[in-house]
């Protein structure tokens, strides 16, 4: 018992919550890296490719070219696939050109269908014709044959594609012709069992296969499709086999051996003739890409086959054959393009062996996140648990952006290690704090509207919380405004005695009131009989004239029904009117050092309490001023009152009546001649504004509106104004 009173007291110590929280966040981190969920494991890659400009060379070296098979060797030589005895010229070529070694990488699995042996034997089976190659010389029977004898004398590598699933059979393969040489440490894992291992293999022909090395040409896409690193050895059977840039590489320098070193996790380079390339623990190379397609030299293979390349750009040069003809490309997506030759893939990775500008993972990669994480941690928890925003999130940017630089230098240097884990340290760890402190704050907030909304409106509680006890500080913000008044409340009440008059009173704001806060608004108080109300303060409204409008709407519907029981119980009914306006005005706490009233201010105050004495005026409920119909939207119809300048101001002021969609298509008719009398009465025909104007009343004779304009538009008959503009002043409230 005592133990558990022990660690509900530490539990509830100020301290223990923050570091207690800043420790799971590090734990969980921690789990996260090791466990290398698919998300973070592809924003990884990501950081990766954004850092990939730092290790771009100004140049590529000289020493990869790309002999490419396209459109215009096509166009010149033929269709795709060529006859064997072209192939064989264009090694032949490259032969006599100097180069030090050519990898195909295209492949000769199935016998050439154009030879003419191979011709006569299909015309013999699905004819029944025999085609006489007498004459034709021997050698060209065969144009695999004649391939063959030339990849003999040329410095070629044939290129095979290994298949990793399938059956557990090794495929056959000619003896390996390299020395593989391993130096390890002594608690190494053997390379051989580091490597991947294929099952099956698409291999050339067997007159072939015998006659040049071979490459495996696969490359490995990562999980959403981008090639960011390839395979240089794979194990086939018990041997260890090259890839086909390996091999090539191996070929030009004129080496037999490849050196491998190997360490406790893995792999960890390949050395080839004087050049030695980091890789990872599986013996892949992460190409550091220095550009989009295109940025090795490309050399059409028609050129070469008609002589017409300077020696000079072949000579001693590593060339790697393929296509960029459309249909018979090769395509794959890298870090800088989504179209990228798998011809040129090859070359990159000659590119990155000799220059010694690949990309590694070292082995220490895992220890060093796993220090980054805690300390991170170590920093982020006390800075975000008990530091102001001023002090922790400068504090907590630290280590962040620390590990980001960090980074950026490393993979200056070669080395890519992610700032991913050490970012995401400091963030959950600010997320869980703030959320902690947040719910203390709530707590704190909690007591103090417990002990105000006793007192004061729930809203109001809410602005003082958030105002940290400033009970004075205030803003100015667009509110809509809403006043409504008891019509003829003085001769009303003179019918009741007090207490009757203020158990009515009771009975209609209770109702009313509800439909304020039920449509999002503040009450602001009380005025004898009147009530106002405001939206958007002191919380956001969203559509708060819509909000505004529905409201007073709902309190006109409202009141027929609560007429019934007025009239059974105090022998009354009441009329009410509402007048609403959008603007800005200044809210927030005024009073004494005492007392105070959470209220409003301003000029929009005041033009709503005009727009609310002028329903009697009109005979209408609802009168909005044209802002208020503007914020509206489409929610509502609304019919057009006036244009004039109430009592108090010099600017003119638009006012409508608000109506339900439903109430405005009933009035069809009546609202086309009210706006036809408008439109005359505007533009100073009384004549024709009366006229219509006396339609509408046999139409509607209980509409106050239309004998109000009646009235005027006779005044304005008898004493028309030499300078009319539509707009009536207003002489009282």
């Amino acid at each position: 018992m005592k133990l558990l009173a022990a660690c509900r007291r530490i539990a509830q110590a100020a301290w223990f919550s923050p570091l207690a929280a800043g420790a799971a966040v590090v734990l969980g981190t921690a789990v996260l890296y090791i466990a290398q969920p698919p998300l973070l494991l592809r924003l990884d890659r990501k950081i990766y490719d954004s850092l990939l400009p730092l290790r771009a060379a100004p140049l590529p070296s000289p020493v990869p070219v790309i002999i490419d098979i396209d459109e215009a060797s096509l166009r010149d030589f033929g269709q795709w696939p060529w006859p064997r005895y072209l192939a064989a010229d264009l090694l032949s070529a490259l032969t006599e050109y100097g180069v030090a070694a050519v990898g195909l990488d295209i492949m000769f699995s199935e016998p050439d269908r154009s030879s003419p042996e191979r011709l006569r034997e299909s015309l013999r089976r699905d004819r029944g014709a025999s085609l006489n190659l007498d004459g034709l010389p021997p050698h060209l029977h065969d144009f695999d044959h004649l391939l063959a004898d030339e990849v003999e004398r040329s410095p070629a590598v044939l290129g095979f594609y290994a298949r990793f699933d399938g059956t557990d059979e090794a495929p056959l393969l000619p003896p390996a012709d390299i020395a593989f040489i391993e130096r390890s440490s002594p608690d190494a894992v053997p390379a051989a069992r580091s490597l991947p291992a294929a099952k099956d293999a698409v291999l050339p022909l067997p007159l072939l296969r015998d006659k040049a090395p071979l490459g495996f040409i696969n490359v490995a896409p990562d999980e959403d499709g981008i090639v960011r690193k390839a395979p240089l050895l794979i194990r086939v059977g018990d041997a260890v086999r090259p890839s086909l840039a390996l091999r090539s590489l191996m070929r030009a320098v004129g080496s037999d051996r490849l050196i491998v070193r190997s360490g406790p996790y893995g792999i960890e380079s390949v050395r080839v003739g004087q050049s030695t390339v980091p890789v990872d623990a599986r013996g892949a190379v992460h190409i550091p890409f220095i550009g989009p397609s295109g940025t090795y030299t490309y050399i059409s293979a028609g050129d070469v086959l008609r002589g017409s390349v300077p020696k000079e750009a072949l000579k001693g040069r590593t060339a790697f054959v393929g296509t960029s003809a459309p249909g018979l490309l090769d395509i794959r997506a890298t870090p800088f393009d989504a179209v990228y030759p798998g011809v040129e893939i090859h070359a990159a990775v000659v590119d990155a062996i000799v220059t010694g500008n690949a990309v590694r993972v070292p082995p220490w990669t895992p220890a060093v996140q796993m220090l980054g994480i805690f300390v991170a941690g170590l920093i982020a928890a006390p800075a975000f648990g008990f530091a102001r925003p001023r002090i922790y999130l400068p504090v907590a940017a630290l280590p962040a952006a620390a590990a980001v630089e960090l980074s950026r230098r490393l993979f200056a240097g070669g080395v890519f290690v992610s700032p991913l884990y050490i970012v995401i340290t400091v963030v959950m760890t600010g997320v869980c704090l703030i959320f902690l402190r947040f719910l203390h704050e709530e707590k704190q907030k909690l007591v103090l509207r417990n002990a105000f909304s006793r007192y004061v409106s729930p809203e109001v509680v809410k602005r003082i919380t958030r105002l940290r006890g400033n009970l004075f500080a205030g803003e100015e913000r667009e509110l809509s405004i809403l006043f409504t008044d008891i019509r003829g409340f003085t001769t009303l009440s003179e019918k009741l005695s007090p207490p009757q008059v203020v158990k009515l009173l009771n009975r209609y704001f209770t109702p009313m009131t509800a439909l304020v806060r039920e449509h999002g608004g503040t009450m602001d108080k009380f005025i004898g009989d009147a009530l106002m109300a405001f939206w958007n303060a002191p919380l956001d409204v969203p559509n708060h004239p819509v909000q505004a409008v529905s409201a007073a709407l709902a309190m006109q519907e409202t009141l027929s029904t609560l007429n019934g029981a007025l009239q059974d119980e105090f022998g009354v009914s009441i009329r009410i009117g509402a007048g609403i306006h959008t603007g800005p005005a200044y809210v927030g706490n005024m009073g004494s050092a005492e007392l105070v009233n959470y209220t409003l201010i301003g000029d929009s105050v005041n033009l709503a309490s005009r727009l609310e004495s002028l329903c009697p005026h009109y005979g209408v409920g609802v009168v909005v001023s044209g802002e208020t119909r503007a914020g509206c939207g489409d929610a509502f119809a609304f019919q057009y009152l006036d244009m004039l300048r109430v009592k108090g101001k010099t600017q003119p002021v638009q006012i409508w009546l608000p109506m339900r969609p439903g109430e405005a298509a009933a009035r069809g008719e009546e609202q086309g001649l009210w706006q036809s009398a408008c439109e005359r009465y505007r533009a100073g025909d009384f004549n024709a504004a009366g006229q219509i104007l006396a339609e509408l009343r046999a139409l509607c004779p209980e509409r106050q509106l239309y004998a109000v304009y009646a009235e005027r538009v006779r005044e304005l008959r008898e004493n028309s104004p030499a300078d009319w503009d539509g707009i009536v002043t207003m002489h009282k409230k």
